[in-house]
Formats: C-alpha cells, sequence, structure tokens
C-alpha cells in the first residue's frame, strides 16, 4: 500500500495524540505500577484520568498544537515573523489548559515570561533540560523536512523560548529530526548514527545517551533498557526512551506507542514522541481505527496537518 504525504502528515499528529492519550493515565507511575494497576503489561486503551475522559491529551499535545498553529499562522516566512507567531500561540495556550493537563513548571515559566513581553529569544533564562520542548517540536520536521538546516534553527529557537539547556535543545532538534526522516519511511534504527552525530554539536550529553539506544535494543531486555534510558523526565531520556519503543516495534503503531505509554516516569511525553515518529514513518492507517476516531481533537488535528502540508510546500519552494 502507498503511503501518500497526507497520509504521513496526519499519522504524526494523531499519532503524537494517541499516545500522549493513552501515556497520560500512566505518567507518574513506575514500571513496577503500572503493571500492577493494569496486569499483565499495562494499559492497552483509553482510559480516563485526573478527571479527563477517556482518549484526552495532555499539555504535550497542546503545545504541539501551538507549535503547528504558529508555523501555519505566520504572517509571512521570515524567521522573526515565525518564531513570534509560535511564542503568541503559546502564551494563548497558557490561557485555556487545565492543571488536569499538567503543563510543566519550566514551560509555564518561560510562557509567562513571554506574556509579560519578554522577547522570546530571552523567555527562557534558565538552566533546564526537561523534555517539555523535545515534546512539543514535531511539527517543526512537519514542516522543515528537506531542509535540515531550517529545521535545527527553528527547533533550538522553539526549544530556547522555556528551556535553556544544551540538552532541551537538542532534544527538541532530534525530534524534529525523527520526524523529518521518518516521513522518507526509514526505520528509526538506520536514523541513530545520523542523529548521533546531527546533535552532537549542540550537546555530547544528549547524543552520548541517545548513542545508547542502539546497544540496548539489541543487547538488553526490555526493562533493563527502560531503567538504563531513564524515566523520561528530561530531554535526552525522553527522546531516547520514544526511539527505543520505534526500535523495538518497527512495523506496529500500536505496540510502538503502549510500549512507551508503560515505561514508566513520564510516559506521556516518551509516548507522544514515539507516537508522531511512528505515524509519520507508517502513517495514519496503521493508528488503530479506534483511536484514530476516539482521541480527542481529532478533526481538528487533521485540518492542521493539511495545514502543515501546504505549508511544507510553501517553504520548500523558497
Amino acid at each position: 500500500m502507498v503511503i501518500t504525504s497526507r497520509d504521513r502528515y496526519e499519522g504524526c499528529l494523531l499519532g503524537l495524540a494517541v499516545g500522549d492519550a493513552l501515556g497520560g493515565p500512566t505518567e507518574f507511575l513506575s514500571y513496577e505500577q503500572i503493571r500492577i494497576r493494569w496486569p499483565p503489561d499495562g494499559v492497552t486503551s483509553f482510559m480516563s484520568f485526573r478527571d479527563l475522559p477517556p482518549g484526552s491529551f495532555t499539555d504535550d499535545t497542546e503545545m504541539s498544537i501551538a507549535v503547528a498553529r504558529g508555523l501555519t499562522r505566520s504572517q509571512d516566512l521570515s524567521s522573526e515573523s515565525i518564531l513570534s507567531s509560535i511564542a503568541y500561540e503559546f502564551v494563548e495556550w497558557a490561557k485555556k489548559t487545565r492543571p488536569a493537563r499538567s503543563p510543566g513548571l519550566t514551560c509555564m515559566q518561560g510562557v509567562h515570561q513571554l506574556a509579560t513581553g519578554v522577547h522570546w529569544s530571552q523567555s527562557g533564562d534558565n538552566d533546564s533540560k526537561g523534555c517539555g520542548s523535545a515534546m512539543r517540536s514535531a511539527p517543526i520536521g512537519l514542516a522543515y523536512p528537506h531542509a535540515l538546516d531550517a529545521l535545527r534553527f527553528y527547533a533550538s529557537k522553539v526549544s530556547l523560548m522555556t528551556h535553556g539547556s544544551p540538552v532541551a535543545t537538542a532534544g527538541s532538534v532530534a525530534t524534529a529530526y525523527l520526524v523529518a526522516r521518518s516521513l522518507d519511511g526509514i526505520p528509526v534504527m538506520n536514523l541513530l548514527p545520523d542523529l548521533v552525530s546531527f546533535t552532537m554539536p549542540i550537546s555530547l550529553e544528549f547524543a552520548g545517551h541517545v548513542q545508547k539506544v542502539i546497544h540496548l535494543t539489541m543487547t538488553s531486555s526490555v526493562r533493563q533498557a527502560h531503567r538504563e534510558l531513564g524515566d523520561g523526565w528530561t530531554a535526552e531520556e525522553a527522546v531516547a526512551g520514544a526511539a527505543y519503543a520505534n526500535t523495538l516495534h518497527p512495523q506496529s503503531f500500536r505496540d510502538i506507542v503502549l510500549e512507551a505509554a508503560n515505561s514508566g516516569g513520564d510516559c506521556d511525553s516518551k509516548a507522544c514522541i514515539a507516537g508522531a515518529i511512528a505515524g509519520a514513518r507508517l502513517g495514519v492507517q496503521a493508528i488503530p481505527a479506534e483511536w484514530r476516531e476516539e482521541v480527542e481533537g481529532r478533526d481538528d488535528l487533521i485540518v492542521l496537518a493539511g495545514e502543515l502540508l501546504l505549508l511544507q510546500s510553501r517553504l520548500a519552494q523558497l
């Protein structure tokens, strides 16, 4: 079956929302706690959590939507306009999000700075290497799939709006990069050496941690791999966990997102990133039909995917 570009763009956005919704109930729980609560292997379907109905997503998807809207609603295609547009969408998001979505403290602090008039280049003045920027950068990969210098530039700048650490910057770049390259159908295992090279100039710490995925996939038990890759609260751990889920189950969207959603720790972020990558590679039809139909915001995400595909076409002509 031919997977069209439209299939891949819809797969990415619906995939990240589905992963996020599956990981929402398991967030903050350990690998063992998840299996005690939902034996034998953890969650396998949408469930309610924190007063949100089944299929609801968290701040991960909300902020990804904000990035996508910022990209597609920019007044022009200059870097200042695009980045200012994304910053504006972050401020609008912060006005509407709910505590049940568990918005991250570092993200909220950075966006508060934006709301008070601090320029986007100065709003993330901290040393945080949390995964809050890695979890939201998939739309940048959709906008710049064949312009990797531009991808690195925008993913870096958008990360710095809230997170000051080079590790967080590398995480944002990495998510966008994996999504962009996955649009060509390349398995994540084949992308990891290039990802390490692409992010090494930004953060040796990040690149070194992601490099572990290759070895762990081939030599370690699943439990040991998750233990060594970490809970996902930091950028290098979240991206590594998402990449590992993709290398472990390269052909099954369902298995990829459930692996990440049941891995322990910041499960929604790992599953969100994993779902974005898998959806871009495997296409929207690879997502189980009930998840595609029942995930929150389905219709809006499909429209947004089309807008990003159109934007990518315009950017490619520059």
